[in-house]
C-alpha cells in the first residue's frame, strides 16, 4: 500500500529531529519546533488551528510538565503537519519523542498507552516499518478491541505484509464499529486488490461524502477516486475529480500530480510537466520528482530525465545518512530500487528490491517490483514466479497486466501472456509507455 492509503508522504531531503535531553532544560523547550508553514500546503484556518493547538499544549507543559495528554496532543499535531508538509522523517520523529514519553510513563492511563500505540503505529506505517507497526496496533487492540481507527493501522500494516486475508476480516471489523471516510478508504483499496475495481470506486465515493470539503483527507480520498478512475481508463472522469479537489483545496499536491497524470496518459508532455513542477514546490515529494524525469524522457529529453533520477538517489543517500541519529529510520528499499531501476542500475535495482522483498515477501507491489528487476535481468524464469504472486489476489491494473504478458512472452508461455495482454487492455487502453518501451514487441 505504499503510498497509497494515508498517504503520507517523505520529501527528498530527510531532517530529523536533534532534542536536547538535558535535566536542566525546562519541559516545553525539550519540545520539537514546528517548521516554517507555507500557505500553499494548507487553508489558513487549518495552519492557524494547527499552530493554536502546538502552543496551547506547549502552555500547558509550563504549568505541568508531566501532563502525558499534552504530549498525545502534540504527536498529533506532528502527525497531521507531516502529512500535510510532506517531511514524514522529521515530523515522525518529532511526535515518537512525545509518545514515548506516555509509554515510558508510569503514570499513563491505558486509555493514553491506548492512544498511544495506536499513534505509533500510524507514525511507523509512514516510515514503512510495517512489521512494528503491526505489533504496536495489537497491542492497541488488546487495550481497546472496539476502536475503529486502531483497525486502520492493523489493516495497512497487514495490506503491507501480505496479509490480505486478515486485512479483509479486519476491514469488515473496523466497517461494522464505524462506517465513516477511514474504513470506507480501506474497504477500496482492499476491493482494489482483489479486482473489483467498480467496488472500490464506490466504497471510495462513500469515504469522499463522509469527509468534509476541502478537509485534507477528504482531498486525498476524492483524489484517490480519480486515481481508480484512471486506472480504469476514465481519463475525463479522473480530471474532474482532480480539478474538484483543485478548487476545494488550492495548490494541493496530489491534485496536481492527478491532472499531470491525465496530461500524461493523454501524452500532452509539456502540461504534464507544468502540473509535476506546481506539486513539486508545494511537496518534495521522490515519487513527484520521479514522475517529473518520466515526463522529460517521455518527451526526448533524456539528458534531463538522468540528471533528475540521479539527483533523486543522491537525495535519497542523503536523507539515509541524516537519519542516523534518527528514533526511528524511514525505510527506503522500494523508493531506492525504483530510482536505481529508472537508470537502468539493475544491479543495484535487485539489492533494494530483495530488501523490499524480504520485509514483505507476500506484498503483490513488492512482488511487481522483484519480477519486473528480474525481467530486464532477463532471467524470465524468476521473474515469472513473482509474476505469479502479481496476481494471487486477482488485482485488475493494466500496466502490472501488461508487464506480466511481456515476462510470461519471454519465458515461452504464449498463451498465458496474451491472455494478459488483452485482458490488460480490457482494463485500461492506457498502459505507460515506458512498460511498454521496456517491454518491447511480443
Amino acid at each position: 500500500m505504499y503510498n497509497k492509503i494515508y498517504k503520507c508522504t517523505t520529501a527528498l531531503l530527510f531532517a530529523v529531529s536533534v532534542l536536547c535531553s538535558c535535566q536542566s532544560k525546562k519541559a516545553e523547550d525539550r519540545i520539537p519546533e514546528l517548521k516554517e508553514m507555507t500557505a500553499m500546503k494548507a487553508p489558513k484556518e487549518e495552519t492557524d488551528n494547527i499552530i493554536l493547538t502546538y502552543n496551547q499544549a506547549k502552555e500547558a507543559l509550563k504549568v505541568n510538565p508531566e501532563d502525558l495528554k499534552q504530549y498525545l496532543t502534540l504527536a498529533t499535531v506532528f502527525i497531521l503537519e507531516g502529512r500535510i508538509s510532506g517531511d514524514g522523517s522529521y515530523y515522525g520523529n518529532a511526535a515518537l519523542e512525545m509518545l514515548n514519553k506516555v509509554t515510558g510513563s508510569q503514570q499513563a492511563t491505558a486509555d493514553q498507552l491506548f492512544e498511544a500505540y495506536s499513534l505509533k503505529s500510524t507514525v511507523l506505517l509512514n516510515m514503512h516499518q510495517f512489521k512494528d507497526a503491526y505489533d504496536l496496533a495489537k497491542k492497541g487492540i488488546a487495550i481497546n478491541g472496539f476502536n475503529s481507527g486502531i483497525y486502520g493501522a492493523l489493516i495497512d500494516a497487514e495490506v503491507e505484509l501480505g496479509m490480505y486475508d486478515s486485512a479483509v476480516a479486519h476491514c469488515d471489523k473496523m466497517l461494522a464499529l464505524r462506517p465513516d471516510l477511514r474504513s470506507y478508504s480501506r474497504a477500496s483499496y482492499l476491493r482494489q486488490i482483489h479486482g473489483d475495481n467498480r467496488g472500490a470506486i464506490e466504497a471510495m465515493k462513500m469515504a469522499v461524502e463522509a469527509g468534509l470539503p476541502g478537509a485534507e483527507q477528504t482531498e486525498w480520498a476524492r483524489v484517490t477516486t480519480g486515481d481508480l478512475f484512471l486506472n480504469i481508463g476514465s481519463i475525463d472522469t479522473a480530471e474532474i475529480l482532480y480539478k474538484m479537489a483543485a478548487v476545494y483545496r488550492p495548490d494541493y499536491p496530489y491534485a496536481a500530480i492527478g491532472l499531470a497524470k491525465v496530461a500524461k496518459a493523454r501524452r500532452q508532455y509539456d502540461s504534464a510537466i507544468l502540473h509535476t513542477e506546481k506539486a513539486i514546490k508545494v511537496m518534495g515529494d521522490p515519487g513527484f520528482i520521479a514522475l517529473l524525469a518520466d515526463l522529460y524522457e517521455l518527451k526526448g529529453d533524456q539528458k534531463k530525465a538522468t540528471e533528475i533520477r540521479k539527483d533523486i538517489i543522491a537525495g535519497l543517500k542523503k536523507g539515509q545518512e541524516e537519519e542516523k541519529d534518527a528514533l526511528v529510520k524511514h525505510n527506503a528499499a522500494r523508493e531506492m530500487a525504483q530510482a536505481y531501476l529508472s537508470i537502468d542500475d539493475l544491479e543495484n535495482a535487485e539489492k533494494h528490491a530483495k530488501a523490499d522483498l524480504q520485509m514483505r515477501p507476500n506484498n503483490i507491489d513488492a512482488n511487481e517490483l522483484m519480477a519486473w528487476v528480474l525481467f530486464l535481468k532477463k532471467d524470465y524464469a524468476a521473474a515469472s514466479i513473482h509474476a505469479d504472486k502479481m496476481f494471487a489476489r486477482k488485482t485488475a491494473n493494466a500496466n502490472a497486466m501488461y508487464k506480466a504478458a511481456a515476462i510470461y512472452a519471454a519465458k515461452g508461455d504464449a498463451i498465458k501472456s496474451s491472455a494478459l495482454k488483452q485482458e490488460s487492455g480490457t482494463v485500461s487502453p492506457y498502459v505507460d509507455e515506458r512498460i511498454k518501451m521496456h517491454a518491447g514487441n511480443f
